[in-house]
C-alpha cells in the first residue's frame, strides 16, 4: 500500500516547478516557519453535477454560487450581518481554478468502502445527545489535527520549525501538534485525539506520518480534513514550498476498512502576517442548552395541521 501510495504522489505531482531560491533555515532546510491561510470555497470531494478538476474561467462564478448555495442551504443569509463573511474564490493551484482538492481518483470522489458507507449512515452525527455529538461539533478536536483542513474561513496556521521538531498550531480548538523528526516509531503509544505524529524530510519536502488516533465519536470514525479517519487509520501528509510565500500541502489516508483504492488531495496555502489568537469556542457551553433542544424538538413529530373545520369547531 506504502508504495502504491508513494507512486500515486509521485504520478500526480502537478507542474510547479521548484523555485530557485525559497527560504531555508539555518540548517539548509526550506524555512517552513510563519503563518499560513487557505481561504478558498473549493471543497475537498467534487460537488455532484461536475466533472471536470479544472474550472474555466467563464465558469467560476456559477461555481462560487454553487458552493456558498450548498453551504447555506436552509439558512437565510444576511451579507450585512456576518461576522464570517464567505470568501469568494476557488482554490487556485498552478494558474488553474480547481473544483476539489483531490485530483485520484479522477472523478474528485472518496473512493469509500461499502462498510464505511453503512457506518455513516447508520453512525451519522447526532446533536441530541451531549455524549454522542462529533467531537469536531464540540470543539475538541481541532482542524490542526491530521489531515488538516483548509478553511474558507480566517483561521490561520502557524507553523515552528525547530531542529528535531516541527509544531503545528490553528487557530481553532485543539492547541497545537508537536511533530518530532528524531523519537522513533511507538508501537505501544498512547492513543490521543491527535495520534502520534513523526516527521522526516525527504530533500526538500516534509513528510509526516500519523497513526495511534483515539476516536470516541459513534461508530468509531470522524471527520478530519473533509474525509474520515478511524483508529486504525494512518495518515501521509507533505509540504514544500513552491515560493516564499506559497505553500503545497498534499495528504492521503491508508485505511482500507474505509477506503477502497488509494487517493490523494492537495491545496495551497498563502503566507500571512497574522498571528494565531485564542479560539474561545463554546466557551462555557452556553449554546447547549438551545443545541439540544432544537435537535430533541427537530426529531418528534411535527404536530398536526388543523383543518378549516376544527378551526371553525
Amino acid at each position: 500500500m506504502r508504495a502504491l501510495l508513494a507512486a500515486l504522489a509521485l504520478c500526480a505531482t502537478p507542474a510547479f516547478g521548484q523555485p530557485a531560491s525559497i527560504p531555508r533555515a539555518p540548517d539548509g532546510r526550506p524555512d517552513l516557519h510563519g503563518y499560513w491561510f487557505s481561504g478558498f470555497l473549493t471543497p475537498l470531494e467534487r460537488p455532484d453535477g461536475v466533472t471536470g478538476l479544472i474550472v474555466p474561467p467563464d465558469g467560476q462564478a456559477a461555481m462560487i454560487e454553487k458552493l456558498i448555495a450548498e453551504q447555506s442551504e436552509g439558512e437565510v443569509y444576511d451579507p450585512e450581518n456576518d461576522a464570517n463573511p464567505v470568501p469568494r474564490a476557488l482554490l487556485e493551484m498552478d494558474g488553474a481554478l480547481r473544483s476539489s482538492w483531490l485530483i485520484e481518483p479522477a472523478d474528485g470522489k472518496l473512493p469509500l468502502t461499502t462498510l464505511a458507507k453503512a457506518a455513516l449512515e447508520r453512525d451519522g452525527p447526532k446533536y441530541d445527545d451531549p455524549e454522542n455529538r462529533p467531537a469536531p461539533e464540540r470543539c475538541i478536536d481541532g482542524l490542526v489535527n491530521a489531515p488538516m483542513a483548509a478553511s474558507s474561513l480566517m483561521i490561520p496556521l502557524q507553523i515552528v520549525q525547530m531542529p528535531g521538531v516541527m509544531v503545528l498550531a490553528m487557530e481553532d480548538m485543539e492547541p497545537l501538534r508537536i511533530v518530532s523528526l528524531t523519537d522513533p516509531p511507538q508501537r505501544d503509544a498512547l492513543r490521543s485525539r491527535g495520534g502520534q505524529s513523526r516527521g522526516r524530510w525527504e530533500d526538500d519536502t516534509f513528510v509526516i506520518e500519523t497513526d495511534s488516533l483515539s476516536i470516541s465519536d459513534p461508530g468509531g470514525l470522524t471527520w478530519r480534513g473533509g474525509a474520515f479517519v478511524t483508529t486504525d487509520s494512518r495518515v501521509i501528509e507533505r509540504f514544500r514550498l513552491l515560493s516564499a510565500d506559497l505553500l503545497l500541502y498534499r495528504f492521503t489516508i491508508e485505511d482500507p476498512s474505509l477506503y477502497k483504492a488509494p487517493w490523494l488531495a492537495e491545496y495551497v496555502l498563502k503566507r500571512i502576517a497574522s498571528p494565531v489568537y485564542e479560539y474561545a469556542c463554546h466557551e462555557g457551553n452556553y449554546a447547549m442548552t438551545n443545541i439540544l433542544t432544537a435537535a430533541r424538538l427537530d426529531r418528534q413529530k411535527k404536530p398536526k395541521q388543523k383543518s378549516a373545520t376544527d378551526i371553525d369547531n
